[in-house]
């Protein structure tokens, strides 16, 4: 399926090769990029998900030193065989003109050049973007085309992935609901309930993965210490001192007091004065400062002081303070966004705005969303799937990342390719609608 057949190459496979040869060259040939991130994944710190963890621990053993370079390595192979069969896939699906497939690899290949250079960088999306691209083909081909023999790489491909990035846990969902259009005539067969039941299924499996691993890793059986962590920047932006008082718990208390008086010491917190615009985007540049380097340090040092079960391992004592951070997040999160709704609202739409760079954009996706889902009610035509897909995926992608973070191109650029294809896909179903 990735193989090329070397004689009697075409022209435009002649030029695709040679595209992932020069893009391949220019990764081995540019230095490792290495940030912050980087470092906590080399310290296995309790809130990095196990995939790249293991992935650079078995790196460093392997190659030492040269981990980083035999690193960059690998994530442009292996991005590039991933960007390869998922042009392949979507050429034959979309019927791509040898015009159309130009943007396409071009949008693929980008996020391997400055400002992103995925292959480079030392951090998760080296491996994420090809586990992403794999995933999606993978479950467009069964559900597209009724390819059953690939669930289980769509098993292996969804549980790398998470492993990985996180930010896509609930995308198997989509692929569910849509399996449920398309059958729902048909879906109290058993065929059909075993297959809703593991594209469902597919996320305990992710949860309780992640769980065994902190519990082997650091003695306790929870998810990645990260999420609530960074979901409740935004309410607590947002908040007022006496917002303390909303929460029973006095750890909690003591914890929003001290982060709150911190960020006022920083200047981190919104500003009266501010618009809806102004509000996000210090929010958005400032993020990093708010959340790693105030609330969660805040929490660290909190729990930190406190005093822990004897029996407990110095590793646990260590990793508890991120585990009791996060569920103070948590706690955060939910009670400051119902208290502050309307304002968290806004600055959460203006998130999404800003990951979309246009509300005409946003709300592109949003009507085809609706559109699809409407036509694809009615009754089941490929075309309108094909539409629900695509804008699902993008939807729920720039969703997720406005409500957990900031709307930055590193977590967004998964995006840039599915929506030409729905641009695409939206333009054939005007061409078709006039001719018919």
């Amino acid at each position: 399926m990735l193989k090329f057949k070397l004689k009697n190459l075409s022209i435009s496979s002649y030029v695709l090769l040679s595209s992932y040869l020069i893009v391949f060259l220019f990764c081995i040939l540019t230095d490792p990029i290495y940030s912050p991130d980087t470092y906590s994944y080399l310290r296995a710190m309790p809130y990095r998900q196990m995939g790249y963890v293991m992935f650079l621990k078995a790196f460093t053993t392997l190659f030492g030193t040269y981990f980083d370079v035999a690193a960059v390595a690998f994530h442009a192979a292996f991005s590039l065989i991933s960007v390869h069969y998922f042009f392949s896939k979507i050429s034959k699906l979309f019927q791509l003109k040898i015009y159309l497939k130009i943007p396409v690899i071009i949008l693929l290949l980008f996020p391997f050049f400055p400002p992103l250079s995925i292959a480079n960088n030392v951090v998760s999306e080296g491996l994420g973007f090809g586990l992403y691209l794999i995933f999606i083909a993978t479950g467009l081909d069964i559900i597209l085309n009724n390819n059953t023999k690939n669930f289980k790489y769509y098993l292996i491909a969804y549980l790398a992935l998470i492993s990985v990035r996180s930010q896509f846990i609930f995308t198997t969902l989509i692929f569910a609901g849509t399996y449920f259009l398309i059958h729902r005539k048909q879906i109290l067969q058993k065929k059909h309930i075993l297959r809703i039941a593991f594209f469902c299924g597919v996320m305990v499996i992710a949860s309780l993965t992640e769980r065994s691993y902190h519990k082997l890793k650091d003695g306790f059986f929870k998810p990645t210490p990260l999420g609530f962590t960074s979901a409740a920047t935004a309410p607590i932006y947002l908040s007022e001192r006496e917002d303390y008082k909303l929460f029973e718990n006095e750890d909690y208390k003591n914890i929003f007091r001290w982060s709150y008086d911190s960020l006022v010491i920083k200047d981190l917190l919104i500003k009266p004065e501010y618009t809806t615009k102004e509000a996000y985007k210090f929010f958005h540049d400032n993020l990093p400062k708010i959340c790693n380097q105030t609330v969660r340090e805040v929490g660290k040092a909190y729990y930190s002081e406190k005093s822990f079960p004897e029996d407990w391992t110095e590793n646990q004592r260590n990793s508890s303070i991120f585990f009791e951070t996060e569920a103070a997040c948590k706690a955060y999160t939910k009670t400051l966004i119902l208290n502050n709704f309307k304002p968290w609202a806004k600055l959460y739409y203006a998130n999404i705005s800003y990951g979309f760079k246009s509300q005409l954009l946003l709300w592109f996706v949003v009507v085809m969303f609706f559109f699809s889902l409407i036509k694809s009610l009615q009754s089941y035509q490929r075309r309108y799937i094909v539409v629900f897909v695509l804008s699902s995926l993008i939807l729920s992608n720039a969703m997720f990342i406005a409500f957990a973070v900031h709307s930055i191109q590193r977590y967004l650029f998964y995006n840039y390719s599915l929506i030409f294809l729905l641009f695409l896909s939206t333009y054939n179903l005007v061409i078709r609608g006039q001719k018919s």
